[in-house]
């Protein structure tokens, strides 16, 4: 069952030049219990999709999101763009979460980490004693890794290193078990042994309360690791949507094709040329006519000028590409040495 589907999504900014369109129909549905990413290149819309679900896009320069996000949990159904604010303050936090991708700015540095973490309990427990949050703070602190936590408890933001501060905040985004929880780069900031610990603490919260996870990274080795189903995503708009494993093994889009060939591998030959997507992500204001990535496809015809969409080549496979079909006929080689052209 989708705990959360997101239909035709867009998001607009109004800037100097005029209206950015940051997100262009993006559509994807999140199971219950599951974990789907997000991936794709700086840019491509992925923290603007995680910040219009919540609804937390910056004022005055973002408008409000159009399209449909629908939560249904089993007991609760109801459209997120519809809600009125009053409403979004008990979504938010218990509902849905958010683990956001720079604990500093994230985190208010007037107020002890306990204190933010106790906020968040009496928001949503307000029928909880102090001793009651104070202890379950405690509880949350050791369990994302924190030493010494009824000493870290009454510190401020500022007296924690970057890799604590960012496990306060997942502290915060679990404290109340929510439904699903939107991880935006929650481990950029830390070690690679304590990114495991992470990755596996949520791992367990995930079977004990049948969260979903909406899991945002570049990081291709963490999505093999914890995705169920990814969402390659460029330039606003969907390009692929599969199973984890046919994103790895049978990619179709000609980008998810280059994302996968730019990883570096074990057994390549030492000092040479990693491969590379050639070009930028094209301007907001400049886009161009048809597919997004014709400009950087080393795939690309006059056909493809014609605006794609979506087509199922099986169950859970979707690809936005006009030409996919006889790319894989011809591509045995990775992309820039196809024999196509």
């Amino acid at each position: 069952m989708a705990i959360l589907t997101v239909k035709n999504l867009v998001t607009t900014f109004e800037t100097d030049r005029g209206t950015a369109r940051a997100l262009d129909g993006v559509s994807f549905a999140l199971e219950k219990g599951q974990t789907l990413g997000l991936v794709g290149e700086s840019g491509c819309g992925k923290s603007v999709t995680s910040l219009s679900i919540m609804r937390l896009l910056p004022k005055p320069a973002g408008n409000s999101p159009e399209g449909e996000i629908l939560f249904d949990n089993g007991s609760d159904r109801f459209d997120i763009l519809k809600q009125p604010v009053e409403n979004l303050l008990k979504i938010r936090g218990r509902k849905i979460a958010m683990i956001f991708q720079d604990p500093l700015t994230s985190l208010n540095p007037v107020y002890t980490v306990g204190y933010q973490l106790m906020e968040t309990l009496k928001v949503h427990f307000p029928e909880m004693s102090g001793a009651a949050m104070f202890k379950r703070s405690i509880e949350l602190l050791t369990d994302v890794g924190i030493p010494a936590p009824d000493q870290r408890i009454h510190e401020y933001p500022h007296q924690l290193s970057g890799g604590m501060r960012q496990r306060v905040m997942i502290a915060i985004a679990l404290a109340c078990e929510p439904d699903i929880l939107i991880a935006d780069e929650p481990t950029t900031a830390l070690d690679v042994t304590i990114q495991a610990q992470i990755l596996e603490l949520m791992r367990k919260l995930q079977q004990k309360n049948d969260m979903a996870i909406l899991f945002i990274t570049h990081d291709l080795g963490v999505v093999a690791e914890m995705c169920d189903d990814v969402c390659v995503m460029y330039a606003g708009k969907v390009a692929e949507h599969a199973p984890v494993g046919e994103i790895f093994n049978n990619p179709k889009h000609p980008y998810t094709q280059g994302l996968i060939h730019s990883i570096p591998k074990l057994d390549t030959e030492q000092k040479s040329k990693l491969f590379e997507i050639k070009g930028m992500v094209p301007d907001l204001f400049s886009m161009p006519e048809g597919c997004r990535f014709q400009n950087r496809c080393p795939h690309a015809t006059a056909a493809c000028k014609q605006a794609p969409v979506p087509e199922r080549v099986k169950d859970g496979h979707e690809v936005s590409c006009i030409r996919h079909a006889e790319i894989a006929a011809a591509n045995s080689t990775p992309p820039g040495k196809s024999g196509l052209e």
